[in-house]
C-alpha cells in the first residue's frame, strides 16, 4: 500500500478527498466501477474497461489506486465480503493501446496486494489480438487466477446468455452491449460517492 499510495497517503481513508484527492483525472475514466449488482452467488460485479488506458494523462500507479477504490467500495457490502467478486471486461480498442507496465501491476496487486476473492474474468466481445495480451497476462498472473478467465464471443444476446450462465444479470451488462448498464452515468457516480463518505447522504 506504500508503494501505491506513497508514504503521505497510504494510511489515509480510502476516500476521494483523501487517499484519492490527487487521482481526479484517472477517476474519471471509470477504469473499473462497481455496477452495483451481484451476481447469483452474491458476488459483487463490477466492469473494467481497458479501452480507456491512455485516454488522458495520468501515472500507473494512479490508475491502480483507482482499482483499489473500485474494490474497496463494492466491498462495503457484505455478501461481496464473504462471496468475493467478478470482473466483466472490455478489451482495448487496439493492441498499441495496451499497456503492459500497467497491466503488470495490476497483476501484482490481484495476486494479494489487495483484500478480496476473485471468481472470475469474464472477457466479452474480445477483439481477435486480445489472445496475444492473454498469453502476456497468463505468464503474469498466478495459476490460481489463470484458470478463472473467460472469453465470451457471439451477437449482444448470445453474450448476455452466456453471462446468465455464470450468474450475471442482464442489469449488469454494460448498455453497449444491450445490458441496462448505463455507462454514461460515472461522473454521477463519482458525486454520489463523494457525498456519502463526506457524510451528506
Amino acid at each position: 500500500r506504500i508503494e501505491i499510495f506513497g508514504e503521505a497517503k497510504a494510511f489515509m481513508r480510502l476516500t476521494l478527498d483523501e487517499a484519492l484527492a490527487d487521482d481526479s483525472v484517472a477517476l474519471s475514466l471509470g477504469y473499473l466501477r462497481p455496477t452495483d449488482q451481484s451476481d447469483s452467488t452474491g458476488r459483487a460485479i463490477l466492469f473494467m474497461d481497458f479501452s480507456q488506458e491512455g485516454k488522458a494523462d495520468y501515472t500507473s500507479f494512479s490508475l491502480i489506486r483507482t482499482v483499489w477504490y473500485a474494490i474497496h467500495v463494492a466491498l462495503e457490502d457484505e455478501n461481496a465480503q464473504k462471496e468475493g467478486i467478478v470482473i466483466i471486461v472490455k478489451s482495448s480498442d487496439s493492441l498499441r493501446q495496451c499497456s503492459i507496465k500497467t497491466r503488470k501491476e495490476l497483476a501484482r496487486n490481484m495476486q494479494g496486494a489487495l483484500p478480496f476473492r476473485l471468481g472470475c474474468f469474464q472477457i466479452c466481445h474480445p477483439p481477435s489480438f486480445v489472445n496475444i495480451i492473454l498469453k502476456i497476462m497468463r505468464l503474469l498472473l498466478p495459476k490460481k487466477l489463470r484458470s478463472r478467465i473467460r472469453q465470451h464471443t457471439g451477437t449482444h444476446e448470445e453474450v448476455i446468455d452466456l453471462l446468465a450462465i455464470y450468474g450475471i444479470p442482464k442489469s449488469a451488462v454494460p448498455d453497449i452491449w444491450g445490458g441496462d448498464l448505463n455507462l454514461e452515468g460515472h461522473s454521477e457516480w463519482l458525486e454520489a460517492r463523494r457525498s456519502i463518505e463526506n457524510g451528506r447522504y
